[in-house]
């Protein structure tokens, strides 16, 4: 993918510049002189943005200053011999941070995708034949629900040992294993005791 292409400074540097470690002053003063240069503005000097933000001339010079040595902008000449004020160096880091977010999205899908299949080749070795159509859909369920691996897995060890390699027993399994860790152990216990209790009751002699 070419990042260049759908790239958009403004944005990204709005939903960046916290994380590149810029101040707010210095977000303001880079939008804007990028608003200025976007518009036909070769040169920005500090007394075209005293008449469009709140920052004294001084300030503006101390901040522009500070963005020039950490390279985010720079001063430089044409092919004409104009000066002009260049944004390549925050433009890049930008891409940078964009192209590091893209792949860690596509690494993380990646890896939810391998998950899955994972899943499902687990459970077709664990019974020794392909899956049903209910089986499916009930794997399925588990990937909405976000279970993980090692509950599923856990889940058919504890079916294998029990003796009942059944897709509806394990989801069972895994459905109050889940429960446990949600609840924490002493009140998934206490809940499952008062469950006890109340089977107990006669509640036709009450």
């Amino acid at each position: 993918m070419n990042v260049k292409k759908i790239f958009d400074f403004q944005t990204a540097l709005a939903l960046n510049y916290k994380s590149l470690g810029l101040t707010d002053d210095e977000y303001v003063l880079l939008s804007i002189t990028y608003s200025l240069v976007n518009n036909g503005v070769k040169f920005v000097n500090p007394s075209d943005l005293t008449l469009l933000c709140g920052f004294s001339s001084t300030k503006i010079d101390v901040i522009m200053t500070g963005l020039i040595s950490k390279k985010y902008i720079s001063n430089e000449f044409d092919s004409n011999g104009n000066i002009i004020t260049s944004f390549n160096g925050i433009e890049n880091v930008l891409l940078k941070e964009i192209k590091k977010e893209l792949e860690t999205e596509e690494k993380k899908n990646e890896e939810t995708k391998n998950s899955d299949v994972n899943i499902a080749k687990y459970m077709e070795e664990f019974f020794n034949r392909p899956l049903s159509p209910l089986e499916y859909d009930v794997i399925q369920s588990w990937k909405n629900k976000n279970y993980s691996f090692d509950l599923i897995k856990g889940a058919c060890d504890i079916s294998a040992q029990n003796g009942n390699k059944s897709i509806r027993y394990i989801d069972t399994i895994i459905f109050e294993e889940s429960r446990k860790m949600t609840l924490g152990t002493e009140e998934y216990q206490r809940r499952q005791q008062e469950t006890i209790e109340l089977s107990n009751v006669d509640w036709l002699n009450k």
